[in-house]
């Protein structure tokens, strides 16, 4: 679901229905102009930071304060700009490649299709309260070696969700 000017009404509608999770983009316009300030996120992800001005960063911590409580919000560690975030109710979660990132990938090769080691590189607790361990798995997926990065982001919020590899 993309965000336009009648986004919260449809996310709350659509939260009348008994959906257990619903995928929102939301773009820097929406941030700015707080479109979705309402909504108490289970989830949020942020894929790459570029060179952001202050007004995004203090909207955007609002939206991270909106979090539930132990809500997760998954970071681009290898992003251009790093900012620091008061995450005091959520789980920060930061992937990239390198190795003091919460979830990384190794042996990327891209030549027939996307194969990577996902690796979880400490553990986390999950939405339902369960543990998971560390673990690096091998995976196969359509792209190139630059998708990487949103398929960390992605599975990384399985993680979250409960979802087992």
């Amino acid at each position: 679901m993309g965000t336009k000017d009648d986004s919260e009404e449809l996310f709350f509608n659509l939260l009348r229905n008994n959906i257990d999770y619903i995928i929102i983009e939301i773009s820097r316009e929406d941030i700015l102009n707080n479109k979705v300030n309402k909504i108490k996120f289970d989830v949020l992800i942020h894929t790459a930071l570029e060179y952001e001005n202050e007004t995004l960063i203090k909207s955007y911590q609002n939206l991270i304060s909106n979090l539930k409580e132990n809500g997760y919000i998954i970071l681009n560690a290898d992003s251009i700009q790093k900012i620091d975030y008061v995450c005091e109710k959520a789980y920060p979660i930061t992937y990239g490649l390198n190795e003091r990132t919460t979830v990384s990938a190794s042996s990327i090769d891209d030549m027939n299709q996307l194969c990577f080691s996902f690796c979880l590189q400490r553990s986390i607790v999950t939405i339902n309260g369960n543990l998971v361990q560390s673990f690096e798995k091998p995976l196969k997926f359509k792209g190139k070696y630059q998708d990487v990065y949103y398929y960390l982001a992605a599975l990384s919020t399985l993680l979250c969700l409960g979802y087992e590899f």
